[in-house]
């Protein structure tokens, strides 16, 4: 006899097909969709880019097939509780890179399309990549790396030595191990050690292929039809592994930078990363008591009408063609 704990795991998925398809009935469903690059780049291995032409061929498809609603529309149902249209999908954009504005934006214009865009407020403007683009240009793309090298910074470790092994490979492992270290850092904390680890390593010069939006780029680019902003922390810190006043700060600031910037009120507000890690329930309180109207995380599902209104889910979009794309958006119907 099969114990309570393997009754369990064979009763899971059938009880969430079971609530999803009673969910999508009595409620509706939509597609939020989770895009954060617009560009061909030679390397991603944040597999965040879709190229120009895959992101057209995708919103040719969705205005062909689905119901894309705007910001204000998906408002309406999911704050009044009200049943979504059949085949209705959201468009979001997380960070804020310039491709955004020279890329995206006029493709969502030429098809009529409208997308929320969650900024990370304190990189615009600052010339300054990403962290997670940083950390990729200085052990991944980095001509200059030391045959010998050893760092040790609060959590951040990484040493190595050419010797059996290129320091290539050895560069490639610490990226990959340090990723999850430094999502977790205060953002003083990891900036800092970025700064020391751009003179070491070599390399102090930004990718203009990766940065985020000047000022300027940014008050053309929130003046268009196709665009609503929200917010999305000042420096993209993992919000659950810090403590309540660096998350506190974090979210507050950056409603507020993006405020200041555009001189009006910025009512939406996305998790860095997203996932159930990287929020809490001390991350949502502050999220409300913020003012914000709604909150996006980043986890598989379909926002419906009774959806959580301070993490509800997405679907994250990779650099898939035309076909692949209706291919998948299946899968996500399906649940």
């Amino acid at each position: 006899m099969p114990s309570g704990s393997d009754l369990k795991s064979v009763l899971r998925p059938w009880v969430h097909r079971a609530r999803h398809r009673w969910n999508t009935a009595l409620y509706g469903e939509c597609m939020v969709l989770l895009y954060h690059r617009v560009v061909d780049i030679p390397t991603d291995p944040q597999l965040l880019a879709v190229k120009p032409v895959h992101f057209d061929a995708h919103m040719r498809l969705l205005k062909e097939r689905f119901s894309v609603l705007s910001v204000e529309e998906f408002d309406h149902h999911l704050l009044r509780r009200e049943r979504f249209p059949k085949g209705s999908v959201l468009l979001t954009f997380d960070d804020g890179y310039a491709d955004n504005h020279t890329e995206a934006r006029p493709l969502l214009e030429k098809h009529g399309m409208q997308a929320l865009f969650y900024i990370a407020s304190g990189y615009i403007g600052s010339g300054r990549e990403y962290w997670w683009d940083e950390l990729e240009r200085l052990l991944l793309v980095n001509n200059a790396l030391p045959q010998r090298f050893a760092f040790a910074e609060d959590r951040v470790r990484m040493s190595w030595s050419s010797d059996g092994t290129t320091a290539t490979e050895h560069a490639r492992i610490a990226y990959a191990n340090q990723l999850l270290i430094m999502r977790a850092l205060p953002s003083g904390k990891r900036d800092a050690i970025l700064e020391e680890l751009r003179v070491q390593l070599g390399s102090v010069v930004h990718r203009h292929t990766h940065l985020p939006m000047g000022v300027e780029e940014f008050k053309a680019f929130a003046g268009s039809p196709s665009v609503v902003v929200g917010a999305h922390t000042q420096w993209h810190p993992s919000l659950a592994q810090v403590d309540e006043p660096e998350q506190r700060a974090e979210i507050t600031r950056s409603k507020e930078d993006l405020e200041h910037l555009l001189g009006r009120e910025v009512k939406y507000f996305s998790y860095p990363f997203g996932t159930g890690a990287d929020f809490n329930a001390t991350t949502e309180r502050i999220s409300r008591e913020t003012g914000f109207l709604h909150t996006a995380a980043n986890y598989p599902g379909v926002v419906h009408a009774r959806s959580p209104r301070h993490h509800f889910p997405r679907f994250l979009v990779r650099d898939w063609d035309g076909p692949e794309f209706r291919r998948q958006l299946d899968t996500f119907r399906r649940g």
